[in-house]
């Protein structure tokens, strides 16, 4: 028997990097996955590989969102896990960045992580469990090149100390995952041609942890008892460590 075994996890931003990483380690330990991202290409083909079900929304549009997490539930036939891996990163200080860019990062990281809350607590019930995968600039603000990304997962952190009070008293376990550098694919979209993006990036690959170590960490924190709740999980690699 899995850690997982017959559990109920949806996860969000699932078509790349810690959130498909979780969706596979989940399956692997036992769960039904349900999957939600804007890629449909490689949401069906996570789904497939996996053995559970997609549902293609993108979290900044809480319509979308709430649809999406209905019929997910629906197929699982009810919920006992949320991970809300979706996000997004730019860099630049802020007298020098595009205001938009202010609101994309906002916009994924703390709106969608409240519209990915706001549509799935009504599922959640006693022993079930909500976890937000946020980051170390959470409680720190690394570079002034990362403060719109720091104050977005600083935000990210209180909607989690929220929701513990909201939904805590009824059961529902809520932990903040908060990893340092990862070797994900999150900055490759960025602006072509940036020498900081790129040093950064490299950076983030040489001394990160893989998406798997997060996946795992996650795993960890769902197979634990219903009365045992992880209020935050910080890691990084010994390599960034020194």
């Amino acid at each position: 028997m899995g850690a997982l075994e017959g559990r109920r996890v949806l996860v969000t931003g699932a078509s790349s990097g810690i959130g498909a990483a979780v969706a596979r380690a989940a399956a692997d330990a036992g769960a039904v996955v349900g999957l939600l991202a804007r890629r449909a290409d490689r949401l069906a083909a996570l789904a497939d590989e996996v053995g559970g079900h997609a549902a293609v929304a993108d979290v900044t549009d809480a319509t979308a969102v709430t649809d999406a997490v209905d019929r997910l539930v629906r197929d699982l036939g009810g919920l006992d896990a949320v991970v809300a891996a979706a996000g997004t990163l730019h860099l630049g200080a802020v007298g020098e960045t595009d205001p938009q860019r202010w609101r994309e990062v906002f916009d994924v990281n703390v709106s969608g992580l409240l519209a990915t809350a706001h549509a799935a607590l009504p599922h959640l019930g006693g022993g079930s469990s909500f976890v937000t995968i946020s980051s170390m600039s959470g409680r720190r603000v690394p570079t002034a090149a990362g403060g719109v990304y720091a104050a977005s997962k600083h935000a990210a952190h209180a909607v989690d100390e929220t929701l513990r009070r909201e939904a805590g008293p009824r059961g529902v376990r809520v932990t903040t995952v908060a990893p340092g550098f990862v070797a994900t694919d999150l900055l490759a979209a960025d602006e072509p041609g940036r020498e900081d993006v790129r040093s950064f990036r490299e950076r983030m690959h040489a001394l990160g942890l893989t998406p798997e170590h997060i996946a795992a960490a996650v795993v960890h924190v769902l197979g634990l008892p219903p009365e045992v709740c992880v209020v935050e999980y910080a890691l990084t690699s010994t390599a960034q460590q020194a």
